[in-house]
């Protein structure tokens, strides 16, 4: 494999074409269907595509973080990890309609399955991620930081049979903390929560009874089980996956604007604000390029819309003077109420922000994490405190009350 020359690209509509390692990585088109098109920047057209960069649609499952120390670790001795090599081996199971695969025809992965239940029940001695790592890591096609990989799943978490079994089966994804951020899994689920509170769009997520893990259905399927197409920011604005901090929330707000279909594209500007406003009031600093993106059925469906929102954590948890992951005003600090207003009239063209506004933070505020929460809670409460302050009407709106993540609580007087 370290001498891979070509890969087959294959999307959910059929065979789409070639892309082989030149002197630059090239692709071309071996079909006349508009609706095998890999993403939204690359149209159908008989010449080639030539870069330094793979496409955008396959560029930005390039596995990082853990899942790309994991496979240096057990395949860098058998071939060098660079990114031809990294796509070949990761590519039939990745976020998106686009497979890459040695082969032009696709053959399905027979795989059985992991019972949900069992896994949100685990009681073993081993660490069950690292079980699944071994079993589900050189094929999971998915990019970010925290240790994360792609599985199968048999079972709902209401008992039923989820009979999928063929290369379409890998729904979940299953999340760990990783060895610098304890709790994180713990973490993304207080947030998610929060987020499906506020309204916002979010798939169905678990949290095992152990907090070690968080597991996410994959936003990507439609009711058959077929892939949905999905770019985030870094494939649309031309960027690699390391680019994901540079750039604006404008810039963010103005690429919906390019991408979006004509009736999706004022809710998807209201989801996008939305979901900032959200990233602001829980201190997530890590909303950056990767963690937005447009779904749609193929790029000739004329419905591209911004996706459900995913990876949301508190980050000032693990530090404490975290700023945003992207600018806006030209500033990566926290922005306050009348900047995100501004934002929101000028950029998503809201008319009323402010009852949005309002809405997140009384999700934010009102949120009461069920059982006993682990540590990482107590970390958590004092950034969404501040900014959830910082995002109120005026900080004298709830007089000599605290605001303590459920709802408030009355200060006693001296």
């Amino acid at each position: 494999m370290s001498k891979l020359k070509l890969l087959h690209v294959h999307t959910t509509q059929g065979f789409a074409g070639e892309l082989a390692r030149e002197s630059q990585y090239v692709f071309n088109y071996r079909t006349n269907a508009s609706s095998q098109e890999i993403g939204l920047t690359m149209p159908l057209t008989a010449q080639s595509y030539a870069a330094n960069i793979l496409p955008g649609a396959i560029r930005q499952n390039l596995p990082e973080g853990f899942l790309l120390g994991w496979i240096r670790e057990n395949f860098g001795k058998t071939m060098p990890m660079d990114d031809f090599n990294l796509v070949a081996l990761t590519g039939r199971q990745t976020i998106g309609r686009v497979r890459c695969s040695v082969n032009k025809v696709e053959t399905p992965e027979v795989v059985a399955g992991e019972d949900l239940k069992a896994l949100l029940t685990w009681k073993g001695t081993e660490s069950l991620f690292e079980q699944l790592s071994l079993k589900y890591a050189a094929a999971s096609g998915i990019s970010g930081v925290q240790p994360k990989v792609l599985i199968p799943t048999i079972r709902s978490d209401h008992g039923e049979v989820i009979e999928k079994t063929s290369i379409k089966a890998r729904g979940l994804i299953v999340k760990a903390a990783g060895f610098d951020y304890d709790g994180l899994a713990e973490n993304e689920f207080h947030c998610m929560s929060i987020a499906k509170a506020a309204g916002l769009n979010v798939p169905q997520f678990w949290l095992s009874d152990d907090k070690g893990l968080f597991i996410i259905e994959r936003f990507d399927l439609d009711a058959d089980g077929g892939y949905l197409g999905f770019e985030d920011m870094t494939s649309l604005m031309g960027k690699q996956n390391t680019e994901k901090y540079v750039g604006s929330y404008e810039n963010v707000a103005k690429a919906v604007d390019i991408f979006a279909a004509a009736h999706e594209r004022t809710a998807s500007k209201v989801a996008l604000f939305r979901s900032i406003v959200l990233s602001v009031a829980v201190r997530n600093g890590d909303a950056h390029l990767k963690n937005f993106g447009m779904l749609y059925t193929h790029p000739q469906s004329d419905d591209a819309r911004l996706s459900p929102i995913y990876d949301i954590v508190n980050t000032t948890a693990y530090l404490p003077k975290d700023a945003m992951a992207l600018s806006m005003n030209k500033t990566k600090a926290w922005p306050d109420r009348a900047t995100l207003i501004e934002f929101g009239i000028k950029n998503c063209m809201i008319g009323d922000p402010a009852e949005i506004i309002d809405h997140v933070l009384e999700a934010a505020m009102g949120y009461r994490p069920a059982g006993e929460t682990g540590p990482i809670w107590d970390a958590m409460r004092p950034g969404i405190e501040r900014g959830c302050g910082s995002l109120r009407a005026s900080h004298a709106l709830i007089q000599g009350a605290e605001i303590i993540g459920p709802l408030t609580r009355k200060r006693s007087k001296p």
